[in-house]
Order: C-alpha cells, then sequence, then structure tokens
C-alpha cells in the first residue's frame, strides 16, 4: 500500500481547517454591529472583490473566508426570496386565470342553453311557415309554372333550425348550409 495514500485519506477526512495537524481556527458568531456593517455593503454591491473582501474582514475582524461565505449564503438567500415572490406572483396569475376560465366556461354552457331554448321556440314557428309557404306554392303550381326564383326557396326542417357544429361548439346558420 502506498505511504502517501494514508497521509492523504487522513488529511481529506480532517475537518476544514485541520489538515497538516494545525488547528482550525475556530469560527466565530457575528456581532450585530459585523451583521449590520455586512448588510451595508451588501446592499451596497453584492459582488465582493478580493480587495474589498479583504478591506471588510480587516474592519470587522473576520476571516476573508468568513466574509466570503457570509456573502455567498447572503447571495443564496436574495435568491431564494425572489423565487419565492416570483412563485407567489405566478400563483396569484394561475389563480386569477383558473377563475375567469371557469366564468367563461360557465357563461358558455348558459349561452348554449340559451341558444337550445330559443330554437326550440322557433321550431313551431318554422313549421308554420314552411306549411304556409308549401301551400303558396302548391297552389301556384296548379295555375302556373313557378320561377327559378321560387323553386330556391328552402324548405324548413328540424335539422335545417337546428344544425350545431359540436366538434368545434360553432352555431351553422342556415345560410351556409346551402
Amino acid at each position: 500500500m502506498d505511504p502517501n495514500y494514508d497521509q492523504e485519506s487522513r488529511s481529506r477526512s480532517a475537518p476544514t481547517g485541520e489538515i497538516d495537524n494545525q488547528p482550525a481556527e475556530k469560527k466565530r458568531r457575528l456581532t450585530v454591529e459585523q451583521v449590520n456593517m455586512l448588510e451595508k455593503s451588501f446592499e451596497e454591491e453584492n459582488k465582493l472583490e478580493p480587495e474589498r473582501k479583504t478591506e471588510l474582514a480587516k474592519m470587522l475582524g473576520l476571516p476573508q473566508r468568513q466574509v466570503a461565505v457570509w456573502f455567498q449564503n447572503r447571495k443564496a438567500r436574495c435568491k431564494i426570496m425572489k423565487i419565492e415572490r416570483d412563485y407567489d406572483v405566478l400563483k396569484a396569475c394561475y389563480d386569477s386565470l383558473l377563475a375567469k376560465h371557469e366564468s367563461v366556461i360557465s357563461e358558455n354552457e348558459k349561452l348554449k342553453s340559451k341558444v337550445f331554448t330559443l330554437t326550440e321556440m322557433l321550431l313551431p314557428a318554422a313549421h308554420q311557415t314552411q306549411r304556409n309557404l308549401q301551400g303558396k306554392l302548391n297552389s301556384k303550381g296548379d295555375d302556373e309554372t313557378m320561377s327559378s326564383s321560387t323553386a330556391l326557396v328552402p324548405l324548413a326542417n328540424d335539422h335545417y333550425f337546428t344544425n350545431v357544429d359540436e366538434t368545434f361548439g360553432w352555431w351553422v346558420w342556415p345560410s351556409n348550409l346551402m
């Protein structure tokens, strides 16, 4: 076995800062003043340049690594807060659109019902008109020949007035059927 392997594995498994038997510098909790100073610095510029990191570390009496980690954590928290705000806005928009969609669906169903009711009301009148027209055509047919314009008058039937294309939900008007 490689003698260096044992040394490498011990240095990799050792707690941070204790490589080569050197004691790790103890991580200190930040005071309120230090946090306020870091927050103020972060608000001015959230990118931490090496010179600025060194300056802040000296000013606050902290290791540079701790200042760098604080900035990384603060950026991560900002990103998470932004994602949460964006999510809340998107959720509110989705909920609003869903409510509008359901309202439109409901209104569509009401209108379809109204069209059906009105169509049912039209059928008896259409049948009466058809009978009257047929009677006139029959009486004229005996006396004289029909003109071409009279021959093209469509006769009403159930299909003529109630043709609804269910595939697209559109009302098909009689003029579209010829």
